[in-house]
């Protein structure tokens, strides 16, 4: 979690260094916003900030919470709840740099989770417990990036699916597998 961490502080100061330069080079700006995505289990809320690369390049890095609630999907645990930090780094291809646009993606996620699970509730074999995960979460998506006519905001909507690794598990095991979210995320161009 600590590695994550500097990674997400080192890109972060890239994107900063990178923004002076952009005083130079017209290719380059800045965007700091808000991520919100929604998937069956719960949802992942937070700061973003991107960069474009190139014209049709975005590179994004952000954190957040992610507010978890599996009930019974994960087919271990008769329910599972569950709250945790942590953040994201991402890449998208813009189509048509100077309009809106469809886009394609990829994002990687790391989260910390702690798990609050009950089992057999309502029987004598009853238990529940807590367990604490490491998370890794790569993710494709495709969505539509939507300038508006001041150029200043930016709403972008995404779908996409991927998977939910457990690389880190202290406790009772619990679920992880596939994902798909929806996402609205809205930026401002500095």
């Amino acid at each position: 979690m600590k590695l994550f961490f500097s990674i997400l502080c080192c890109l972060s100061c890239g994107i900063v260094f990178a923004q002076e330069k952009e005083k130079t080079n017209t290719t380059g700006q800045l965007l700091v916003g808000a991520d919100v995505k929604w998937y069956p289990a719960g949802w992942i809320l937070g700061p973003s900030v991107a960069y474009l690369v190139s014209p049709k390049q975005v590179v994004s890095v952000g954190i957040g919470i992610n507010l978890a609630n599996r009930k019974d999907f994960s087919g271990l645990n008769d329910d599972e709840k569950g709250t945790g930090f942590g953040g994201h780094v991402g890449y998208r291809f813009l189509f048509n740099p100077t309009k809106s646009s469809f886009f394609l993606g990829a994002r990687v996620d790391l989260w910390g989770l702690q798990m609050d699970w009950k089992d057999k509730v309502g029987t004598p074999q009853a238990s529940n417990g807590t367990t604490r995960i490491t998370v890794f979460q790569p993710t494709a998506e495709i969505g539509y990036w939507l300038k508006l006519k001041d150029n200043k905001w930016n709403l972008l909507f995404s779908g996409g699916g991927g998977a939910e690794i457990n690389v880190k598990t202290s406790g009772k095991e619990v679920g992880q597998g596939g994902i798909w979210l929806l996402g609205v995320s809205a930026f401002y161009a500095l």
